[in-house]
């Protein structure tokens, strides 16, 4: 009588191959979906990194015409601004002296770095001098044109000092859509990008008052749009753009002896 014998196991020689080429799968796999989240977080991180205290940057407005050092692209005067918007002697130099400003751009004299400060905060005014600042920096990242035109408007909707009713944010983003800008100036002005900065650029920069004019790196104070325009020409020389200063007056002639 037959017996039946039990079937012996079968054993799969490539089993343990496919395990560990799984193995090897999942764990790449993990690696670049890791890899992945980083690089995004990497550069969310970055966009939204915000400006620390103790820098002093600036927006630099340039022309394509201008002058600049022998065999260098750097540019032969620089004309350095110090600017809070919430201060009235600000609004009267931009006054005075901003039309001048901007025909030394225009005409490739200068290079003209602006910093925008904030020394002038108030509770009333919810902290204006940063906001704008902050602002004017957001503007600048997206559009060189359009902050010329933004650094103006918020000359002219100064609010008065301490009493109240400054610009919110929201009044800010559009007056910079006016200017000719959106792109990531709305997040930037909310985020306050470069509040930390603006709040300490004032010592970063070494300065005690504003506006605070450096022509190449040394204090100035021109008492005249023609007096400024006499210094950055003793620098670059004769620019034929530019308006020629006015002469200087002629001395009193000397009373008659009596």
């Amino acid at each position: 009588m037959a017996t039946n014998k039990k079937s012996q196991p079968r054993y799969d020689l490539k089993a343990q191959d496919r395990k560990r080429n799984l193995a090897i799968q999942l764990g790449l796999t993990a690696i670049v979906v890791i890899f992945a989240v980083a690089l995004v977080l990497f550069i969310v991180m970055g966009k939204d990194k915000k400006t620390g205290s103790g820098e002093a940057q600036a927006v630099r407005i340039t022309s394509s015409s201008l002058i600049k050092k022998d065999g260098s692209d750097e540019p032969k005067a620089v004309l350095g601004l110090y600017e809070d918007f919430q201060c009235p002697h600000c609004r009267d130099f931009e006054k005075s002296f901003g039309p001048t400003i901007s025909k030394l751009i225009d005409s490739g004299a200068i290079a003209a770095d602006y910093y925008s400060v904030s020394i002038l905060n108030s509770r009333a005014n919810d902290n204006y001098s940063t906001r704008a600042a902050n602002a004017a920096y957001c503007v600048g990242d997206e559009s060189k044109d359009a902050f010329r035109r933004f650094h103006s408007a918020l000359f002219a909707m100064q609010p008065e000092e301490g009493a109240g009713g400054a610009p919110d944010n929201a009044r800010l983003i559009e007056t910079a859509r006016q200017a000719g800008v959106v792109g990531g100036v709305p997040g930037c002005i909310n985020s306050g990008k470069y509040n930390t900065m603006v709040d300490g650029l004032a010592a970063a920069a070494k300065i005690t008052a504003t506006p605070t004019i450096r022509l190449n790196g040394e204090d100035i104070s021109p008492n005249t749009p023609e007096e400024l325009i006499a210094k950055v020409e003793a620098i670059v020389g004769k620019v034929p753009a530019l308006p020629a200063p006015a002469p200087a007056p002629a001395p009193a002639p000397a009373p008659a002896p009596a």
